[in-house]
């Protein structure tokens, strides 16, 4: 039985030492509560791959990996906790339709994009539908990581409770250094370096950024590298793609890139860009898009396109730029620029910072949620 009477509960299933955005997230909001002196208990599942979990931040609660038996497990973990305080989800399938269906109050359910578009198998959207309405509109508050995935939230459930909280990251872990030291980790010394960090999936929008690459004259391009960080099914088409376009000079491939590294990668970087595209039909969307929030905090402008939550993660001149979907000729105009005149660039990556810390730190989203809490009648202390 759990000890820690009145204390709320995260339950997420992606959650350290599982990577990936919402476990980023749930970790953030997890050490955000211990250190106002939360006393927080974490219903997670144990790592599938044997891999040593972190230091607790709460008393945790794990079960196993395995499915179904994970489901099972965690609902009778969940019928424990009546009267224990109440239960944040990190997103509304399972985890939040397993707390409905545990009786627990109040509910808090995490919303973040893309799991609320229509089931991509037709025979599925009926029921997909129905359960997402029903789950959103049970809980007494359902914090959306953007203005657009709220947008999501009420075209599925209209009578939902809803707040745009959007996301934040650590200033002091992803924070400027030396660029020219960095760029020697990569073997990028002497080039202006352009980046990307996402799973390698066709709405991702690389390919944008190679067309853009091709259309710049030769003396801007020759400049130029571009480091793709990340594995996934578009790999092959890339390299394809940059060798028919004849980039093989100014595309390398980094493969999967730990998290512990990223911060280097961005300060390395002249210019981060990501294009991603938004194909509902797939369930493919950037729901917000942390790793712009990264990038400028490392003091690295970005780029990225007007689809899904990424707006509210851009501010365009303070350090960002927002282009349309597909758009690979209004971004070469932008690499040509970058090309041309590193200074202007390096001028707008420090007021990305300057941003960061003004009003886009971990800190700032902890207050957003709390404040949205206790409108919805949600305590946490």
């Amino acid at each position: 039985m759990p000890d820690a009477d009145g204390a709320p509960t995260l339950f997420s299933f992606d959650y350290p030492p599982n990577d990936g955005g919402i476990a980023r997230l749930c970790s953030e909001i997890a050490s955000g509560l211990a250190r106002a002196g939360v006393k927080l208990q974490v219903l997670s599942q144990l790592p599938p791959d044997g891999s040593r979990t972190p230091p607790p931040v709460g008393r945790e609660i794990r079960v196993t990996s395995r499915r179904p038996w994970r489901e099972f497990y965690a609902w009778r973990e969940l019928l424990r906790l009546h009267g224990q305080g109440p239960v944040l989800c990190g997103i509304w399938y399972p985890e939040g339709l397993l707390a409905l269906l545990a009786g627990l109050r109040p509910l808090v359910i995490l919303a973040h994009g893309s799991e609320l578009m229509p089931a991509r198998a037709f025979w599925r959207r009926g029921l997909w539908r129905w359960l997402c309405r029903r789950v959103c509109q049970s809980a007494d508050l359902v914090v959306a990581n953007s203005g657009y995935t709220q947008r999501l939230v009420l075209r599925v459930a209209p009578r939902a409770r809803v707040a745009a909280v959007p996301l934040g990251v650590d200033p002091l872990r992803f924070r400027p250094g030396d660029k020219e030291s960095a760029k020697r980790r990569f073997g990028a010394e002497g080039r202006t370096v352009l980046s990307s960090v996402s799973r390698l999936h066709a709405y991702k929008g690389h390919d944008t950024v190679l067309r853009a690459l091709a259309e710049l004259p030769e003396a801007q391009r020759g400049r130029l590298l571009y480091l793709i960080a990340g594995k996934g099914p578009s790999e092959k088409e890339l390299r394809k793609l940059a060798q028919a376009l004849r980039l093989e000079d100014q595309v390398r491939f980094l493969g999967f890139v730990p998290e512990e590294d990223l911060p280097e990668l961005y300060r390395a970087s002249d210019l981060f860009v990501l294009c991603t595209r938004e194909a509902a039909e797939q369930q493919e969307v950037e729901g917000f898009g942390l790793v712009f929030l990264e990038a400028q905090a490392c003091g690295t402008p970005v780029v990225g396109t007007r689809t899904g939550g990424i707006p509210d993660a851009i501010r365009e001149g303070e350090g960002g730029w927002l282009i349309e979907q597909d758009d690979a000729v209004r971004l070469a105009q932008i690499l040509n620029r970058l090309a041309a005149d590193p200074d202007e660039f390096r001028a707008a990556g420090l007021r990305a910072r300057q941003r960061i810390e003004r009003e886009c730190a971990w800190s700032h989203y902890l207050d957003h949620l709390a404040a949205a809490l206790t409108q919805a009648g949600v305590r946490l202390d």
